[in-house]
């Protein structure tokens, strides 16, 4: 089990230094959870995404008992909550982006937040709901996240002020969603909303590629 659990550990932390890399967290903001078998890996507590080793990654059991590494984020339940009742993704990922954060802002909670602008948007996470502000870390955020997060096949939740959850079968997919929202976020603020939105027939078209 080692070696196996020695190769998942690389492949986080590679993904951590990604979402850095890529501007979607910042400081110690933003954190990442992957199922793997019976064990969760986890970003711990207080670390930036920029400084996550092997050696530091938090191992936990389904009941949350730390197998090693680091006391995990104060979001693990919420991760592992959605991915316990979510059998068809395995990653979950919180990120902080500063565009998707300012649109958080701006829009209105509800069903449906960011309107239909790219194709990419529109094939990866559109419509986005978008909870209402709630503390971080609180019984509220969990339990409205993972009521959210266990419909269908929703992959993305804008958070109020907050930032972004997104879902994935593999890392790539959920760093795809993310970037994809934060894109969609970006080119909203630059055109103050006032950008075209694709037609109704034009999102039925991108949606069944």
């Amino acid at each position: 089990m080692a070696q196996w659990l020695e190769k998942e550990k690389e492949k986080f932390s590679r993904a951590c230094r990604i979402l850095y890399e890529k501007g979607l967290v910042s400081g110690v903001g933003g954190n990442l959870c992957v199922r793997a078998g019976e064990i969760y890996l986890l970003t711990p507590t207080g670390y930036s995404l920029r400084d996550i080793e092997t050696d530091n990654i938090s191992v936990v059991d389904e009941n949350m008992k730390l197998i090693e590494g680091q006391p995990p984020t104060k979001d693990a339940l919420v991760h592992m909550e959605v991915l316990k009742k979510r059998t068809d993704v395995a990653i979950s990922c919180h990120v902080h982006g500063a565009y998707i954060i300012a649109v958080g802002s701006l829009l209105y909670p509800g069903d449906n937040s960011i309107p239909p602008i790219t194709p990419g948007f529109v094939y990866f996470a559109y419509p986005l709901p978008m909870l209402p502000f709630l503390v971080p870390g609180s019984n509220e955020l969990k339990t409205s996240v993972v009521e959210i997060l266990s419909k269908g096949e929703i992959k993305a939740l804008l958070l109020q002020n907050h930032g972004l959850i997104t879902l994935g079968e593999s890392y790539s997919e959920a760093i795809n969603i993310a970037e994809e929202v934060e894109e969609a976020a970006h080119i909203y603020l630059l055109t103050h909303g006032k950008a075209r939105h694709l037609t109704d027939s034009e999102i039925e078209k991108i949606k069944s590629l």
